[in-house]
């Protein structure tokens, strides 16, 4: 179990604002589900917000259930509201400690969903999961397999995180230019994702 944060000016997300720390991840598994633990590493951000002065937290959830993004109703338990919202279905939420300040928002890019590349597809990744990288070329092995043209841009630093087109901020998957989704996944799974949308 972790909780990750950091200040919004820093942040690895397109997200604009000042003063408000961002949760990253929120991670909570295995045996240890189910005891108030994510309550707990809530209260400590809450905590270390309040010390550091800081206007507020925000973090990123979803409209639907979706891996690896945390399910807004946890975040609502606390006093979060969605602020601003992203396509496809990504939210913004906000617990507000300085109740006059400024609510932050999704970046321009993150509104639109969009990436430069319009040829195939186009992973936009950083480092901040482990996961990411030997998922990513699991995927590509699998447009390898089907000739499907594709880029793979990895984030160097927190300024080119503000501007990605995807508000998870770790992964986006775009084709054609237009994001398609924030998910690392299996090659099985990935395939039965492409037949759906692509193909």
């Amino acid at each position: 179990m972790f909780i990750e944060y950091m200040p919004i000016e820093k942040v690895w997300k397109p997200i604009k604002g000042e003063n408000f720390l961002v949760i990253n991840c929120l991670w909570v598994s295995g045996k240890y589900k189910g005891r108030g633990l994510g309550r707990q590493l809530i209260g400590e951000i809450i905590d270390d917000a309040k010390d550091q002065k800081k206007d507020g937290i925000v973090v990123v959830t979803s409209t639907k259930s979706k891996p690896f993004l945390t399910e807004r109703e946890f975040f609502k338990e606390f006093g979060f509201e969605t602020v601003d919202t992203a396509p496809p279905y990504f939210e913004l939420m906000v617990l507000k400690l300085n109740k006059n300040a400024k609510s932050p928002i999704f970046s321009g890019n993150a509104k639109r969903g969009i990436c430069a590349n319009k040829n195939g597809f186009t992973f936009i990744y950083s480092n901040q999961c482990p996961f990411i990288e030997d998922s990513i070329k699991n995927l590509t092995k699998v447009l390898k397999n089907k000739k499907f043209s594709y880029d793979v841009i990895k984030l160097q630093n927190y300024k080119d995180a503000q501007q990605i087109g995807s508000p998870f901020g770790t992964l986006g998957i775009y084709y054609n230019g237009k994001f398609m989704t924030h998910e690392p996944m299996t090659e099985k799974k990935f395939e039965k994702f492409l037949s759906k949308n692509v193909e």
